[in-house]
């Protein structure tokens, strides 16, 4: 946006823009930008903060005009406000130490500068906290065409990076008191959704199938693999994603081996993971061809994997509720019942060993894992496909004698 020159006298600039139509209340929603000259350039600061009317945003500026007369240019301008402390700092020190995925809680930290911006991070308290817990919840944002508002589990994400935020600002001196997130982060709820093994099995089947009114005429078979390496693995998508051929360390007599996984940024630090790989993955590896590619060539194929692996779970009827993380929940709950040790599952998963979050969050037990447990995982997964291909069989069978 160009701001005329003639607003540089007077130090500042206000405009209220029209966004977009609230189509139920065919309303429009406005967004509120304050601009401030430091004799050089402009510093922009917009707000919505549920501007749904021209008469908030107007009341949004008059409060940033006296801000701006009663505390001056300068301590407008101030570095240490939440934006300018985050920017300066907290995001250089995120990316340098590659503590997280940073692009993705740069974006969470996007929606914090919207409602915290200009606030000095020494006069954030917990009312502030609060109110931006409830502004999260209420304020929609976009999935897909359409718009969604935030579950408490979403917005705990935004509070845990703003709690970092704030906790990194108390270690280097730039705030004086500590923020208690207790009472305000919700308490996480354990999933529940699980897929069987015979419920994999048709999903399996179903890569075979070739949708209707799909343009393309082919089925999903080269997700097979993926889903696989998913389910026998417990790696998660963006670990698959950067599996390649020289990951693999294989012993082609016993037709095991172990993914030996390098990243350079992890969702949950871990950047080095070591896994193995069953006989079942080892033959649909040898079966795809995987041997024969270059060091350098990606092993799985994760290409709008979200689409398609909905709708192979919708044509296989397996609930809702399950995604392709649920392969993980999956994998340690049938390790932890074939008699696997639970470090050895932590470090699969990519937890501490004395961590409880695979416990809290990833074993899931049915009634069938508590009567089963025992054999090794390699020795069940081979038991189990033998029992399925003998049982298909036998239903052919059937199906011959019953149209004869």
């Amino acid at each position: 946006m160009r701001i005329p020159d003639k607003y540089k006298p007077q130090g500042y600039f206000t405009r209220v823009n029209k966004e977009k139509t609230i189509r139920k209340g065919k309303g429009y929603q406005y967004r509120a930008i304050f601009a401030i000259w430091d004799g050089h350039k402009w510093h922009t600061q917009s707000n919505t903060k549920g501007l749904t009317t021209k008469g908030l945003a107007d009341e949004w500026l008059d409060k940033k005009v006296k801000e701006f007369t009663a505390k001056g240019k300068d301590i407008m301008l101030n570095p240490e406000t939440v934006k300018g402390f985050a920017e300066a700092h907290y995001k250089p020190f995120l990316r340098d130490h590659k503590k997280i995925q940073y692009e993705y809680e740069f974006q969470k930290l996007d929606v914090v500068y919207e409602f915290l911006g200009d606030k000095l991070i020494d006069e954030v308290n917990k009312l502030d906290v609060l109110a931006f817990k409830t502004w999260l919840l209420k304020r929609p944002y976009k999935r897909g065409k359409g718009e969604k508002t935030r579950s408490e589990a979403s917005a705990n994400r935004y509070l845990s990076r703003l709690r970092g935020l704030l906790n990194f600002a108390e270690e280097v001196g730039k705030r004086k008191n500590h923020i208690s997130f207790k009472n305000i982060v919700a308490k996480e709820n354990p999933k529940q959704a699980y897929i069987s093994f015979e419920e994999f099995m048709r999903v399996l089947d179903k890569c075979y199938e070739v949708p209707k009114c799909n343009r393309w005429k082919r089925d999903r078979s080269h997700m097979r693999l993926t889903l696989i390496g998913g389910y026998t693995t417990g790696l998660r998508i963006d670990e698959l994603r950067n599996v390649t051929r020289g990951m693999l360390r294989t012993d082609d007599a016993k037709r095991i081996g172990v993914i030996k996984l390098v990243m350079n940024d992890s969702r949950n630090k871990i950047h080095t993971k070591t896994v193995d790989i069953s006989t079942w993955l080892y033959d649909e590896m040898e079966a795809a061809g995987v041997f024969e590619r270059d060091d350098d060539e990606k092993v799985f194929n994760t290409t709008n994997y979200y689409n398609l692996i909905k709708d192979l779970f919708r044509r296989a009827g397996v609930s809702d509720d399950v995604t392709f993380h649920t392969l993980r929940a999956a994998n340690a709950t049938e390790r932890d019942t074939a008699g696997q040790d639970r470090e050895s599952i932590h470090a699969g998963l990519g937890w501490a060993k004395d961590s409880n979050v695979p416990e809290k969050h990833y074993l899931r037990h049915q009634d069938y894992h508590i009567v089963e447990k025992g054999s090794s995982y390699n020795e069940r997964l081979q038991r189990l496909r033998q029992l399925h291909s003998e049982r298909t069989a036998e239903e052919g069978r059937h199906v011959e004698r019953g149209s004869s």
